[in-house]
């Protein structure tokens, strides 16, 4: 029983992000298309990439930690398959563009999956299963942290926190290291303070293998090196007294920096060799850029902490999709009750309430100041919340722990009308489970329209069947495959025709579709001339086996006579030179520059 409430958190979270992974489309959050270009190319080279040859391009300067525990979900697939194929959004701005996906979610990325696409969905569950550590870990430095004998719902809070931070679980249902360093932060945070009072040398090992493995994992793991450090100096201390001698030529440390080193050291010294740093930024820094951040403006630091506190709880897509303010101010009273807390509760409660704060704090100090430390040399980009990740469990056991001293302040004002703090707990973590539960669906999913049929629709699309082949056989043309239009109309009405069209491949032009009524005499009497619906997803970005249902709407002439005329459909240059495709039938052979459909009678 001691463990169900946590287990059933843990639960909750799975599920959760599971679902986070399945309804965000493929490629769209922060750097994920170079996080799965990384697993794929280990899958496929079985090598490390080299940046000199940008062969993972804005990911490759990465540690391979969590790129090398995906890759096992791509074995499967053939070593021609092991690769990212996934067409960008060219009208994509990372900020300030009105066009929100950053690529093209063509029919494969549809149910039911296959091939890469499968393969991208079971690397987003190695992030899922990180991410559950991280909840498991926080519930157990928390644990650790609560004062005296005296059991309380403070850690079951703390990891609620985690679990049901919608950021949290939308980095975690990603192909991404972010919910892989979050959860060796957690554990960090839990092994120093659960050895607070003694520092074995199996503790002061862990200590040192968990440090490689972050190291290993991400560039910013750096954060957790001054916790570390503190906690085996703290150790050194309670054992040995202020002996400086000692502490000059053996400690915890020494033995925490070599084993981390062993672990990890083989990563850097490769960068050493390859880039002359230790961390390849500099081979990074060349390819990267970014609008720098003015450190010197009141306005600049207001408007970055306020999207670096957003985005730590709830921004999704590359920065750009944005909750309800109300989701928003939900997080921000949380905040606001546990700064209370901390503010007013400690004049009620022991000074050792100070002391169980010290090493969560120091943890989200330090993440804060890498932060700061990044937008100095990246600029804007670097005010992201999951930047703060690696220090989430601290921050959570912060504000439960400011949470709980606001109740046992309200308790002790009025002991008549006490809501048991257990109960309290309950109603925060189901009310954060219910919004992290709607926004996958009401926020996430409307920002990602729906632009092409799944397979299955395109066999059941009731229409005429037809053949016209834009592109030469050889090439990545798109088909023309059905049509279907009312088959009689009037003077003055509106003829809707719609186009069911089959892509080859990626197409490499934004062709407009053309729809011409004509006459007996071949003379134009209506027409239409758009990009394919409406330019919501232009030729450019089709992908081969793409289903793309067209429509277009044709005002015939109030004064047009009665008789019949014929629809015809074409795509022409309409940005540039007005040039037409060629059609090619079946069998191969070129018939023209438009697909001839049926006739539509014309009555008065």
């Amino acid at each position: 029983m001691k463990y169900l409430p946590i287990a059933i958190l843990i639960a909750a979270y799975v599920l959760l992000a599971a679902i986070y992974s399945f309804v965000v489309p493929l490629g769209e959050g922060p750097d994920e298309p170079g996080h799965a270009a990384y697993v794929f190319f280990l899958a496929r080279e079985g090598r490390l990439p080299d940046q000199r040859q940008n062969e993972v391009p804005g990911e490759g300067h990465q540690p391979p930690l969590f790129y090398a525990l995906a890759a096992p979900a791509t074995l499967w697939l053939t070593p021609a398959e092991r690769q990212l194929d996934l067409p960008g959004n060219p009208r994509f701005v990372w900020a300030g563009g009105d066009q929100i996906n950053a690529a093209a979610h063509g029919t494969r990325e549809l149910w039911p999956w296959r091939g890469t696409v499968l393969a991208w969905h079971l690397m987003r569950l190695a992030s899922v299963a990180c991410g559950a550590v991280a909840v498991g870990m926080t519930w157990l430095a928390a644990s650790a942290l609560q004062i005296g004998t005296e059991k309380t719902a403070m850690p079951l809070l703390a990891a609620a926190l985690v679990a049901f931070n919608p950021q949290f679980l939308f980095i975690g249902g990603l192909v991404s290291n972010d919910a892989l360093l979050a959860a060796l932060g957690a554990t960090a945070l839990w092994l120093c303070v659960r050895g607070q009072r003694s520092g074995s040398r199996g503790q002061e090992l862990a200590l040192g293998i968990l440090l490689g493995l972050a190291l290993l994992t991400k560039q910013s793991a750096l954060v957790l090196v001054p916790i570390i450090m503190l906690t085996c100096l703290g150790w050194q201390i309670k054992q040995h007294g202020w002996r400086w001698r000692r502490l000059l030529t053996w400690s915890s440390c020494h033995l925490v920096i070599i084993t981390a080193a062993l672990v990890s050291g083989w990563w850097y010294w490769r960068n050493w060799q390859l880039y002359g740093d230790l961390f390849g930024l500099a081979e990074f820094q060349s390819q990267f850029g970014t609008q720098p951040f003015d450190f010197t403006s009141l306005a600049a630091w207001l408007t970055a902490l306020r999207q670096l506190h957003d985005s730590f709880w709830v921004r999704f897509g590359w920065m750009n999709v944005a909750p309800p303010t109300w989701v928003l101010w939900i997080y921000t009273a949380l905040g606001l009750l546990a700064m209370v807390g901390w503010a007013y509760g400690l004049r009620l409660t022991q000074q050792k309430a100070w002391h169980s704060a010290i090493p969560p704090l120091t943890l989200a100090a330090t993440t804060f100041v890498f932060v700061v430390a990044f937008a100095y040399t990246a600029g804007l980009v670097a005010w992201q919340g999951r930047l703060l990740f690696p220090a989430i469990s601290a921050i959570a056991i912060l504000i439960a722990q400011g949470i709980q001293r606001l109740s046992f302040s309200l308790q002790h004002w009025s002991k008549q009308h006490r809501i048991p703090a257990t109960l309290a707990t309950c109603l925060i973590a189901f009310s954060l489970c219910a919004v992290a539960f709607w926004l996958p669906f009401g926020v996430i999913r409307p920002a990602y329209p729906v632009q092409v049929l799944a397979e299955q629709a395109a066999r059941d699309w009731q229409g005429t069947r037809v053949y016209g082949r834009f592109g030469q056989p050889s090439g990545p043309g798109a088909e023309l495959r059905a049509y279907r239009f009312v088959s009689t109309a009037q003077p003055g009405e509106s003829l809707e025709l719609a186009l069911l069209w089959h892509a080859q491949g990626s197409q490499s032009r934004n062709w407009s579709v053309f729809v011409h009524v004509v006459d007996r005499q071949g003379m134009i009497v209506a027409q239409s001339n758009q990009p394919p619906r409406n330019d919501a997803y232009p030729l450019g970005m089709w992908a081969a086996g793409d289903w793309v249902e067209d429509a277009h709407t044709l005002l015939l002439p109030a004064e047009l006579p009665a008789g019949s005329y014929v629809l015809r459909v074409g795509l022409f240059d309409q940005q540039g030179t007005l040039e037409r495709a060629g059609v090619w039938n079946a069998a191969g052979e070129l018939v023209g520059d438009y697909v001839e459909l049926g006739l539509t009678e014309v009555t008065r």
